[in-house]
């Protein structure tokens, strides 16, 4: 009786996401396409188990093995939704279809199988059952690649909020995949275990409460829903908590034929699938704790703040950043001057006390650095400002 309420109340839960999915459908229509999709095959099982059990109604005696093997589907979708989300991909790629052929031919295997009289045998249940967790089984392990290469270790140029997010719900979303895998796997080992009508559905409660679990955070977080145009307002929307990337950073993973010795390449993989950390943590350094205010930061010191051997650094601003180190604290020193002029730091103190506030040892360097970053003068660039 329980079961059967929480599968209906599952599949109720569903048409409420579904209601708010079709508000944002357009703002990525692939991405949402295929996360609707597996969401439609969830709502029409739980319905089905759920009325049926509590005497709604008695057309299907709870669900068929033909029509149970619709939901084969949900693994090549899930990939396909994965794929999409990490591309942020808005062209539908005929190829795709090629991942509905399996699931297709299985089910017109079964038809023949339920109309032949082979129907009840408990070897071809469980021939059907290794076949289907085969399947699934495949389908996980691509969707664990993808999303290993494309979303948790390489990095997009995205804002760090926005990658945070995709990283945050797609790690959640496989973890529920492999939840209902554990589930189906070990229901069908007890049925076969103790010799029990081979149907998947010990635990089946389980099933129900993970889907649940998964319709409450699409209703409590509903961005991840509206796609990556939605995520991008929402998330100027939220603040400057974290500092927006600069555009001296290359995030992507470099290739190896790029890199120039041994020591670099062993280096990579290391590196790599930790450069939005990195990356995010120097400019927290630089822009936050104003780290090149003293004039004696050098690469050494930043190495020891930020808890990375020295090594680290060197190649991430050899491959991962269009300045040199020296050249990035000249930079930061001289965008860090600009913001105190503006804050009107000018109006109460003299150019050579802010040459020294921002790091520079005397006014000429800061004069000379200035003036080739800005193409005028401090002095005129304070005028400039505030004449306007």
């Amino acid at each position: 009786m329980v079961e059967n309420i929480l599968f209906l109340f599952t599949g109720v839960l569903g048409l409420v996401v579904i209601s708010i999915m079709f508000k944002s459908f357009r703002t990525n229509q692939l991405v949402n396409l295929y996360l609707f999709l597996v969401i439609v095959l969830a709502i029409i099982r739980s319905i089905v188990i759920g009325s049926f059990g509590l005497h709604f109604q008695d057309q299907f005696k709870d669900i068929s093995i033909t029509f149970r093997s619709l939901f084969l589907l949900n693994a090549p979708f899930l990939y396909l939704y994965f794929k999409s989300i990490s591309n942020d991909t808005h062209v539908f790629n005929r190829r795709d279809l090629l991942h509905l052929v399996a699931p297709t031919l299985f089910f017109i295997y079964l038809l023949w199988y339920v109309n032949s009289d082979f129907f009840g045998l408990k070897i071809f249940k469980g021939i059907h059952f290794t076949l289907i967790l085969t399947f699934m089984a495949i389908y996980l392990w691509k969707s664990y690649q993808l999303l290993s290469n494309k979303v948790w270790k390489n990095i997009y140029h995205v804002h760090i909020q926005q990658h945070v997010l995709i990283k945050k719900w797609t790690l959640f979303l496989f973890a529920v995949c492999v939840i209902l895998f554990l589930r189906v796997n070990i229901s069908f080992i007890l049925e076969l275990k103790y010799d029990t009508v081979i149907s998947g559905k010990t635990f089946y409660i389980v099933h129900s409460l993970i889907w649940i679990i998964l319709f409450s955070k699409l209703l409590i977080s509903p961005e991840i829903l509206f796609g990556l145009p939605h995520l991008s307002s929402k998330i100027t929307r939220m603040g400057t908590d974290t500092p927006k990337l600069l555009n001296n950073w290359n995030l992507t993973s470099m290739a190896e034929d790029a890199i120039q010795n041994q020591q670099d390449v062993r280096l990579k993989d290391k590196i790599d699938e930790r450069i939005l950390e990195i990356v995010t943590e120097i400019e927290d350094l630089v822009q936050t704790k104003h780290f090149f205010r003293n004039q004696k930061m050098t690469i050494n010191e930043m190495a020891n703040e930020l808890g990375v051997p020295v090594s680290h650094l060197v190649y991430v601003f050899k491959y991962h950043s269009q300045l040199t180190f020296t050249e990035f604290r000249t930079f930061m020193r001289i965008e860090d001057a600009k913001e105190q002029i503006k804050q009107g730091f000018l109006r109460t103190n003299t150019l050579e006390s802010l040459a020294i506030e921002v790091g520079f040892s005397s006014y000429n360097p800061f004069f000379t650095a200035f003036k080739k970053s800005t193409g005028v003068s401090p002095n005129e660039y304070s005028n400039n400002l505030f004449s306007k």
